[in-house]
């Protein structure tokens, strides 16, 4: 016997197409912001950064980030976590891009992913994001990587929330806008 009553709506078969990949995350220190409750369609509305914060904004090359989310769960006990990763990669490995990568290691952080159709996926909601692991390498040839691979991870309840598109130029600073 289920413990929860939901309504099922079903999902159609389309002929979209498919693009994987990112284009960009923003972050920002948790204690920095507040995040508003999901509306009917699970998607976040609010988000309100305390005063004079901003999302910062990482770029990295095309085709060098992607997340996964993956849903744990023992139906013996009731529990269920889902976790989601983000993977990226930074180019050429210098002081400046170790120092930010040092502070998002010693961070406990929101992280908005935007992917490839222009959407934004919240991970933080529950918890912080943590950086789990850092590669910084400086390759073999000279068509290796020199840079950095690092992985954030998210631990929630739920699957990661879509946020409004709309609200997200309010999020950055005008400098990354």
């Amino acid at each position: 016997m289920a413990c929860n009553t939901v309504t099922l709506n079903g999902i159609n078969a389309r002929c979209d197409t498919s693009a994987g990949g990112i284009k960009r995350v923003l972050i920002i220190q948790k204690d920095d912001v507040t995040i508003g409750e999901p509306d009917a369609q699970g998607v976040i509305t609010t988000i309100t950064p305390a005063s004079g914060k901003y999302f910062v904004q990482w770029l990295f090359r095309k085709n060098t980030g992607n997340y996964t989310t993956s849903l744990t769960s023992d139906p013996a006990i009731g529990t269920q976590a889902v976790t989601t990763e983000l993977n990226l990669q930074f180019t050429k490995a210098e002081a400046t891009k170790r120092l930010e990568i040092q502070s998002a290691i010693n961070a406990a952080a929101v992280v908005i992913i935007e992917d490839m159709y222009g959407q934004y996926i919240l991970l933080g909601k529950d918890n912080e994001v943590s950086v789990t692991a850092v590669n910084q390498q400086s390759g073999t040839a000279v068509t290796d990587l020199n840079g950095y691979t690092l992985t954030f991870q998210d631990v929630s309840l739920e699957l990661p929330h879509f946020v409004d598109a709309s609200i997200i130029p309010s999020l950055l600073t005008a400098q990354t806008a």
